[in-house]
């Protein structure tokens, strides 16, 4: 109950006057209460979305293949059976990116997957989490998750590989500790796994953790941007572009989830993007959490931000952006 997931939300709540009930402390589920009004939640996900809805959005095949229907651009994906369809798979697309179905954070994705050997390798530590296993066609680009509540566009981060900086003393492995320490006082699980599969990202990027980086030189450690592999984010919800915030009001629309992240790998020098994952549970936190709890508080509860414009976390332009932003993007 203490993690940052659900304390962003929990301090906003009550910051509202809302009463804030836990249900269970060992795990982030609380019911949050205006007068007769409740809504249970296990950190932003709420008794709101019922469960094929969520299975709909979280199983990856499944959104892959939902969205696939209703014409939105998706990679090449198939559901891991036999070894003979898996390598047929790797055989027509060369690199490849193979994860859990319903995992989240990173957790046993393998990304850039060239060969037979690796393949089986990156299909077996999948299937350590779970059984259901995805092979996905690797596409390239930026990493853009842009959250929608009550199916208005209101902000969007940038996500970006985990990157250690020499000082030539320590080696990738010293500074990767290091930089796991610093990370982990905030929040334990923003950290750079040492696993195998940083290895073979390491070396794919033509590194190793013995290498001892020059002071000063950016090293990217892992080929994955999620947050939970010691990746960064940053804030960019007036950069996206309207085209964009477009094709992800249409998703949040087809879902019909209160609130959503929508993951696109947007390559702009060619003019095209994908949708990599749907995320109807996504954590509430920094540096886009501040924003996004109001307008989720707002949802649940209308009417209880106390003031016109109090609570607020912006001020001054980014109030007048905010509006006009919500005035264009409304979903009919």
């Amino acid at each position: 109950m203490n993690s940052v997931y659900t304390t962003t939300i929990t301090r906003a709540a009550r910051a509202r006057g809302l009463r804030v009930t836990v249900l269970d402390p060992s795990q982030p589920v609380f019911e949050l209460r205006r007068g007769r009004a409740a809504v249970r939640c296990f950190n932003a996900l709420t008794d709101r979305v019922g469960a094929a809805t969520f299975f709909l959005a979280n199983h990856k095949h499944a959104a892959n293949q939902f969205l696939r229907r209703h014409g939105f651009p998706v990679p090449a994906q198939l559901k891991f059976s036999t070894w003979a369809a898996a390598e047929k798979f790797l055989a027509r697309h060369r690199h490849i990116v193979v994860k859990p179905c319903m995992q989240w954070g990173g957790r046993g994705v393998a990304v850039d997957v060239r060969t037979p050997a690796e393949l089986r390798a990156a299909v077996r530590r999948a299937q350590t989490f779970e059984d259901e296993v995805v092979l996905e066609q690797c596409v390239s680009g930026e990493d853009q998750r842009l959250i929608l509540v009550g199916g208005k566009y209101v902000a969007a981060i940038r996500r970006t590989p985990a990157t250690v900086t020499g000082d030539g003393r320590r080696t990738l492995a010293q500074l990767i500790r290091r930089q796991n320490r610093r990370a982990c006082a905030a929040d334990s699980s923003h950290r750079i796994p040492l696993d195998t599969e940083t290895r073979r990202q390491l070396a794919r990027l033509g590194h190793d953790l013995a290498e001892v980086p020059s002071a000063g030189v950016r090293v990217q450690v892992r080929l994955t941007s999620n947050y939970h592999t010691g990746g960064d984010a940053a804030v960019i919800t007036a950069e996206v572009t309207p085209s964009l915030r477009r094709v992800a009001q249409r998703v949040a629309r087809l879902y019909g989830l209160p609130m959503v992240g929508i993951d696109f790998l947007v390559d702009a020098r060619r003019g095209k993007f994908w949708i990599i994952e749907v995320s109807p549970d996504l954590a509430i936190s920094p540096p886009e959490g501040a924003t996004v709890v109001e307008y989720f508080l707002d949802d649940l509860f209308p009417g209880s931000r106390p003031g016109k414009q109090a609570g607020l976390p912006w001020g001054g332009k980014l109030k007048k952006a905010g509006r006009q932003l919500d005035n264009a993007l409304t979903v009919p």
